[in-house]
């Protein structure tokens, strides 16, 4: 595919708690669409609120982030916002043109965009990349990685 920069700026957004494929996809995909991305992380607080299970701290998943980016990109211009809602600067940012989901986070980029109506700011343009599976059909997700690593460690205990 060609490495293109269709936008300005690309929002995405998420807890970030075990990083794996999916998030490598789409920060990747929100990399080559957008000259500049803005990354918003979820506090403690507000992981705390949604999460079923105990998140890390912000400070690890943040430096894990950090991490996994100096790997993946070279010149790209990436901000890093912490959120406490569903939303961040998205409903807000006149700049923002575009934000890049998965199917599973698809309903709340239509909330941001009917959010960004009733300021008076151009609905963004919604990337969607396609859930990523293991070989087994499973979706990847912080919570399945968290719990095979939890038995890995258990069964390795006995």
């Amino acid at each position: 595919m060609l490495n293109r920069k269709l936008f300005y700026k690309v929002g995405l957004g998420g807890t970030f708690d075990t990083l794996h494929t999916g998030h490598i996809r789409l920060i990747a995909e929100a990399l080559r669409s957008g000259k500049s991305i803005v990354i918003g992380i979820t506090s403690d607080e507000f992981a705390r609120r949604t999460k079923p299970y105990n998140v890390k701290p912000l400070e690890e998943r943040l430096a894990n982030l950090l991490f996994l980016l100096k790997e993946i990109t070279r010149d790209e211009y990436i901000t890093f916002e912490i959120i406490n809602d569903r939303y961040g600067s998205a409903i807000r940012d006149p700049e923002m043109d575009a934000i890049t989901v998965s199917i599973e986070t698809l309903p709340p980029a239509f909330d941001i965009n009917d959010k960004r109506f009733l300021n008076n700011l151009k609905p963004l343009h919604i990337i969607v990349i396609p859930m990523i599976r293991d070989g087994y059909g499973i979706k990847y997700s912080s919570r399945v990685l968290r719990n095979l690593i939890e038995k890995a460690r258990t069964s390795a205990h006995r």
